[in-house]
């Protein structure tokens, strides 16, 4: 065996993927991207928002955006890992690389320039220069590539993180095919004290990653997935109590050891992961699936572009509404998100006719035309009344 077979996925060694559970991950891929803009509404205030004493809002602040935003990642980890194996499987290591290069890389860069465009012209507007990034060699590795800090247009660290877990997938396949449990325990330890190695971002995810080829490898069927998801619904109500408890006695994660804090996510992430898992089964079986699958062509343009809209938008909105702790604050948290999803419908379908545009700001893919679907739809229901 040539150390490339070792690497190799046998294309026939994986069974295909049931029409149900790829729908569940469609689902799975818009609702966790929409619950993560929440986490990146910017509250206008220097301090930190959970060391205030809890309300009402307060509560339903932490809830979305440090529980169910943040947690909302696992899962798409997951997912991605899920499906690395069939890539690796069809193309190969060496064209994946370049795939990702293209579907990841690419989107990355371009976003980052897209917002130090925006950045460098409201400066030259406003006369205000201080969310421009260093103008050094790191300064702009981190601002255009996540390298060693956050990039420009934050939310696309996943994206850094999740290129280098796919330059990993072969030997994270090798691993997972031969020592599996030494590997999750080896990648646990990693997230646990691996943050200041800036190999990731969030050493998390390739612990999800590899759960989610772990799954695939083993080929766990989905009423399985099911049943390890339900196991773990006690541990996501303690999670959430805990969490809540923290919240409401001013704890501050901050104060925490790195251990226990990490300790205490990953735990949140995992249990939140399954809860994500299940509500994409009820929204499958119900009325609204058919909104959910055709959102997901336009969830990662969604996911590139809010936190850019936020940016800008929250600038006029804090004006009328306040900042973070003002009683019309919530307007702003609730207003964004929608003004996000709306935002990527009408942003992809304006550069749904230009495939260099696609290919800089949405991985290559485009969406259906807008006026089709509608054109489609009034058939359906001509055709129904009839």
């Amino acid at each position: 065996m040539t150390f490339r077979n070792v690497f190799e996925v046998p294309a026939g060694s994986l069974d295909p993927v049931r029409r149900s559970m790829s729908d569940r991950i469609r689902i799975a891929r818009g609702l966790c991207i929409v619950f993560m803009t929440f986490v990146h509404v910017p509250p206008g205030i220097g301090g930190n928002v959970y060391a205030r004493d809890a309300g009402v809002f307060d509560l339903v602040y932490f809830a979305l955006s440090r529980m169910v935003g943040l947690s909302s990642v696992s899962l798409l980890s997951v997912v991605s890992g899920y499906f690395i194996v069939s890539s690796l499987a069809k193309v190969g290591t060496h064209r994946l690389f370049v795939s990702k290069v293209k579907t990841l890389v690419v989107p990355l860069v371009a976003w980052n320039l897209l917002m130090l465009a925006l950045l460098a012209l409201y400066g030259l507007m406003r006369g205000k220069w201080q969310d421009l990034p260093d103008f050094t060699a790191l300064g702009m590795a981190d601002a255009l590539f996540a390298l060693t800090g956050w990039p420009l247009d934050v939310p696309l660290w996943f994206l850094r993180d999740l290129f280098v877990c796919c330059l990993f997938s072969p030997l994270l396949y090798v691993a997972l095919k031969r020592v599996p449990v030494a590997t999750i325990l080896l990648l646990i330890a990693y997230t646990l004290f691996g943050e200041d190695l800036y190999l990731l971002q969030r050493p998390q995810l390739m612990l999800f990653f590899a759960l989610g080829m772990w799954l695939r490898l083993s080929k766990t069927a989905e009423p399985v997935i099911d049943r390890m998801a339900r196991w773990l619904l006690p541990g996501l109500v303690v999670m959430v109590v805990l969490y809540m408890i923290l919240r409401i006695e001013n704890v501050l994660f901050g104060d925490m050891t790195d251990e226990l804090r990490l300790t205490l996510d990953t735990a949140l992430r995992i249990t939140m992961a399954a809860g994500f898992w299940l509500l994409t089964e009820a929204i499958r079986r119900s009325r609204f699936a058919g909104g959910f699958l055709w959102f997901e062509p336009y969830a990662f343009f969604l996911f590139c572009s809010h936190a850019i809209l936020f940016h800008f938008a929250a600038i006029p909105l804090r004006r009328v509404f306040g900042n973070y702790g003002s009683d019309l604050f919530a307007i702003t948290f609730f207003a964004l998100p929608c003004l996000a999803v709306i935002g990527a419908v009408i942003g992809l379908q304006a550069i749904n006719g230009s495939r260099p545009l696609l290919v800089l700001f949405n991985a290559g893919h485009g969406v259906e035309p807008l006026r089709k679907v509608a054109g489609r739809d009034a058939r359906a229901a001509r055709s129904r009344a009839g």
